[in-house]
């Protein structure tokens, strides 16, 4: 068994101290691959960087020498059999749902960040013990047994997390055979017994619409913080969620976004937790594993997250519409589907898909990815099936024997539940291999519902008269293509100074230095745009979305 010693005898230098204990049976070199990237975030974290100190000892404590190969590779060679140790540090200086952080008050870990995957031993039992001060609290997603915490194999190591804290808050419920246990470090500033009784609604409602749960046993861990964040990572057997200020989760409007949040992470639990793509099944974390599939492992995944919370009767008709309005004003700020399709976006996620990146180059396989789900799913609902049909299908063919699926095997799925394959495979070379307006469909499939979209000019006219989208410091961050401003504005320019006269607009910007003045003329046009949901008349179809 491979063991895992992990201490913290400093905690306000945020380092942590990692031996780790590989037994040794044959004479052959030893290699060590720390992960560069992990599950849920497909872009490189080179968590690499926060090593130091490594060294290697054999069984009779002497120190031996460890080669690095590449920029997260080791390797040594054993002289004797026995157990060896590698000893280093990790620095824990990184606050969000997928890293580590350690401070006085607390030791919070991602394995996948910091553990070595020993080649040729990666389904070897890993045992995993963390010293604490005894007046922590803990909670975990890896395995127990008889006290021990341990993972089946390296897989489950760096799909696991860690907490330890002076103040974690704890409760749990029961949906069938399965436990869910919610655990919150930070001040609670809403009503628990509510929120649980919400989480448990929308987990019942999720596990009844796949007919099981993955696992039996799952845990919510919050980290409800004193400063601005939001982030959600999934895992098999839990997700961690990183929210502030907690003190706003005692309005409405905040605390739905940690309940959307947290919908959204449970719906992992068998979307990409299980239902994954072949190029992902297993992790092969040393290097880049270019998939097309971000419109069903995030798209579909935003799009339900939002729907169970309707579906388990958190939201409100009029929320559920508002959350909607907020995914399609986010996808109108961005003009990337001119340049790139969702299955290519998808694939550039390594190179850029979580930053801003270059003016209009990408999609967002969140919002993009969304509203492609709802259009399949409004399609399905005329078939008299729907989108989850669709996932349930994937569920018992390839998520629960734990088979990747490919990019056609999918399409088959949906295929399946249609006698009009030409109407769906059209859809799919304009919508998701290709390159066309999904705003038009999208209006086409809320008509079918009773729901108008409604185009509105934005309050700011600098976005709707001049397509000039700026910061809160007035820097240019983003210029609408088919504007006047395209041809004179940069983005980065900060504007100094504007008057309004008629349709002309002055300026005075800085340039990275320069001082310029710049003429404008209004647009005939409104440029970017606000978008709402009219409800005009409940239907059928709508009650079978709602109630499905």
């Amino acid at each position: 068994m491979i063991k895992y010693y992990i201490k913290s005898a400093n905690p306000v230098s945020q380092f942590i101290e990692i031996t780790l204990l590989i037994p040794v049976r044959h004479l052959s070199q030893v290699r060590l691959q720390l992960p560069a990237w992990r599950a849920g975030r497909y872009q490189l974290a080179n968590y690499v960087q926060n090593i130091r100190n490594l060294d290697v000892f054999t069984p009779a404590g002497k120190q031996i020498l460890a080669s690095k190969l590449t920029k997260d590779l080791w390797e040594f060679t054993p002289d004797h059999v026995g157990e060896y140790e590698v000893r280093y540090e990790y620095y824990c200086a990184k606050m969000d749902a997928g890293s580590c952080w350690v401070d006085d008050k607390q030791i919070y870990l991602n394995f996948v960040n910091c553990c070595f995957e020993v080649d040729g031993r990666s389904d070897d039992r890993i045992q995993v013990e963390i010293n604490y001060p005894p007046e922590f609290q803990s909670c975990t997603t890896l395995l127990l047994d008889n006290n021990e915490y341990y993972a089946s194999n390296f897989q489950q190591l760096a799909d696991s997390s860690f907490l330890a804290s002076q103040n974690l808050t704890y409760e749990c419920f029961e949906v069938g055979e399965s436990n869910f246990h919610l655990w919150f470090n930070g001040k609670v500033h809403f009503n628990l017994a509510e929120f649980k009784e919400n989480v448990k609604k929308f987990a019942q409602k999720q596990i009844e619409a796949f007919g099981e749960f993955p696992v039996d046993e799952y845990h919510f861990i919050y980290l409800l913080l004193p400063y601005p964040h939001y982030h959600g990572v999934e895992h098999q057997r839990g997700t961690v969620i990183t929210f502030g200020p907690a003190e706003s989760l005692s309005n409405r409007d905040h605390l739905n976004e940690l309940m959307g949040v947290s919908c959204h992470e449970l719906y992992h639990a068998w979307n990409v937790c299980q239902i994954r793509p072949i190029e992902i099944m297993p992790y092969d974390f040393s290097k880049e594993a270019y998939h097309e599939a971000g419109w069903i492992v995030e798209g579909v995944t935003t799009y339900m997250g939002d729907l169970f919370l309707m579906k388990s009767g958190y939201f409100s008709l009029e929320e559920y519409f508002e959350t909607f309005e907020k995914v399609l004003n986010r996808e109108s700020l961005n003009l990337g589907w001119r340049n790139q399709s969702i299955l290519e976006s998808s694939f550039d996620l390594w190179i850029d898909g979580y930053v801003g990146g270059i003016p209009d180059k990408k999609v967002s396989i969140y919002t993009h990815g969304a509203l492609i789900a709802f259009c399949l799913d409004a399609m399905l609902l005329d078939e008299k099936s729907s989108l989850h049909q669709v996932m349930k299908i994937l569920w018992k063919k390839f998520g629960k024997p734990k088979i990747g699926y490919t990019r056609d095997e999918v399409w088959e799925a949906v295929l399946s539940q249609t006698d009009h394959p030409i109407y769906f495979n059209q859809f799919y070379e304009d919508y998701i291999a290709g390159k066309d307006d999904i705003f038009p469909i999208v209006e086409k499939h809320l008509a079918s519902f009773g729901l108008d979209l409604i185009s509105r000019v934005k309050e700011d006219r600098f976005a709707s008269m001049f397509g000039i989208i700026k910061s809160e410091d007035e820097k240019i961050t983003k210029i609408h293509p088919a504007s006047e401003a395209n041809n004179k504005l940069m983005v980065g320019d900060v504007i100094k100074s504007d008057v309004l006269k008629d349709t002309t607009l002055n300026l005075s910007i800085d340039r990275f230095g320069r001082a310029l003045d710049i003429e404008l003329t209004m647009s005939d046009v409104h440029l970017y745009q606000d978008y709402f949901l009219e409800d005009k008349k409940s239907n059928s179809k709508r009650d079978a979305w709602i109630n499905g």
